[in-house]
């Protein structure tokens, strides 16, 4: 048993009921096996060991087991498994069919078919197969919406992947009609063609303050005294030196990086910078953060 164990053990304690075949597990086995509890029939011709505890990942190799070889992790679960910006959390379960064919998988699972991808979309992921990273942004900008897409192709670009790989797959997809591949690609030219900043996050604030009247220059970079770059303000009124922080807890809530943080605003302030910082759960009351700015703009707005 022992190709068995080292099949479970690569597959989140999962196998199919052909793969048990291939390695020579006869019926009557396997209904022992089930009949102890040793293993467990979770539908969809695929077995699992009782032992391992459950897990979304585990759910995610059981629909894919379940759905065949024509079938790939995709949309929400491919950008989860890419960690994607926005994913990190999302429990749905989504499989799609290369080259069009057909797929079945478990109950729960969002099933797509689609002759848009093939095989040479694809690829493993821990095993699994997934949708490649651009075809991913291309499902997610599709099926939920063009801001979420922003959110996760800036964590790609930030990741330093390329925005070439993107045009690439999603240029000759544009001929078909499906909105994901334009739709990404002029996300992809906004950022990578334009000075729009690299923050999901900055670009929600920057149009909510806009909405409000206040207009604020993106990636103002600011220089110490002896010409070296001491930082790039996500937002930036430079007449009146006001900068606005777009805060991120997952990056700026660390002990060393609120110490760089602490470091980096005084210098900003001895060189006469008034700084105001945007948390995620601002973006709820940002009538209340464009009236502070309000405030600080008329402060330092100069009598007529």
């Amino acid at each position: 048993m022992r190709p068995v164990a080292a099949l479970f053990a690569a597959q989140d304690g999962l196998a199919t009921i052909g793969q048990l075949d291939d390695l020579g597990v006869s019926r009557g086995v396997r209904r022992q096996r089930l009949a102890t509890g040793e293993w467990g029939q979770l539908g969809g011709g695929v077995i699992g060991l009782s032992s391992v505890p459950g897990s979304w990942r585990r759910d995610v190799r059981a629909a894919l087991l379940a759905a065949g070889p024509h079938a790939f992790v995709s949309h929400a679960t491919a950008a989860r498994l890419h960690d994607f910006d926005g994913y990190d959390r999302d429990e749905r379960i989504v499989v799609s069919g290369a080259s069009g064919h057909h797929v079945r998988s478990l109950p729960g699972v969002e099933v797509h078919r689609s002759a848009l991808f093939g095989d040479q979309h694809r690829r493993l992921v821990d095993g699994m197969s997934c949708a490649l990273e651009p075809v991913a942004l291309i499902q997610i900008a599709a099926a939920d919406g063009r801001d979420t897409a922003a959110r996760a192709l800036d964590s790609f670009l930030r990741a330093g992947r390329s925005a070439e790989w993107i045009r690439f797959v999603a240029s000759p997809l544009t001929r078909q009609r499906v909105s994901g591949p334009t739709v990404l690609l002029e996300l992809v030219r906004e950022r990578v063609d334009g000075t729009l900043p690299m923050s999901w996050f900055q670009r929600l604030a920057s149009r909510a303050l806009t909405a409000h009247g206040i207009v604020l220059v993106d990636e103002h970079p600011v220089h110490d005294h002896d010409g070296t770059l001491l930082a790039a303000l996500d937002l930036a009124d430079p007449t009146l030196q006001i900068g606005v922080e777009c805060q991120s807890w997952r990056w700026h809530a660390s002990p060393a990086a609120q110490a760089a943080d602490l470091r980096r605003k005084r210098r900003l302030r001895r060189l006469g910078w008034e700084l105001v910082e945007v948390w995620w759960t601002d973006l709820e009351r940002m009538d209340e953060v464009a009236a502070d700015l309000g405030v600080l703009i008329a402060r330092r707005t100069p009598a007529a």
